[in-house]
């Protein structure tokens, strides 16, 4: 079951602490209840209204993460999503704990985690806090190994072409 969650850590080549925040149209709450923090896709009501992602489809201009949780009997309506930019880490749980290197492909595994194998890459593992910590040594300082520890969460960064965001790439220029 989805639960609330903050998964936006900030934005690695800004070093911006804030997401960006667009509005977004949903359902009824009734009809598709929403956690923040689920990965949405475009696709609901012929493609005109966020829905949680639930399967692994070719994504195109059409991910996004809630950034509120909409409830059973909200009205239907524009609610706050957060569209990623390039540079933009987010932590996810992992579907089943790995090895987890630099620049990994990451797929669709549910609205709240992801995987490290399936058809279409989601986004790319940044996180390093698992790796050795290398000593020198050539300085008598006791070998730390080449071996990357398991973990259960991934920060991420999603493939540029999957983010809503794209749509508007050419901001950036």
């Amino acid at each position: 079951m989805p639960v609330n969650k903050k998964t936006f850590l900030h934005n690695m080549i800004t070093q911006s602490t804030q997401p960006l925040v667009l509005l977004g149209k949903f359902a009824a709450g009734s009809g598709q209840a929403i956690k923040r923090s689920e990965i949405l896709e475009l696709t609901g009501n012929t493609n005109t209204e966020w829905v949680p992602i639930d399967s692994d489809f070719n994504m195109d201009s059409n991910i996004a993460v809630s950034n509120e949780e909409i409830k059973n009997g909200d009205l239907a309506g524009y609610y706050e999503i957060l569209a990623p930019r390039p540079g933009d880490v987010f932590r996810f749980a992992l579907a089943a704990a790995a090895q987890l290197a630099l620049g990994a492909a990451l797929y669709y595994s549910s609205s709240q985690a992801v995987a490290t194998s399936g058809s279409n890459v989601l986004g790319r593992s940044v996180g390093q806090e698992n790796y050795p910590q290398q000593n020198h040594g050539s300085v008598g300082e006791s070998d730390q190994g080449t071996t990357i520890a398991s973990v259960s969460y991934a920060d991420m960064t999603f493939v540029p072409s999957a983010s809503f965001y794209s749509l508007f790439d050419d901001l950036a220029e």
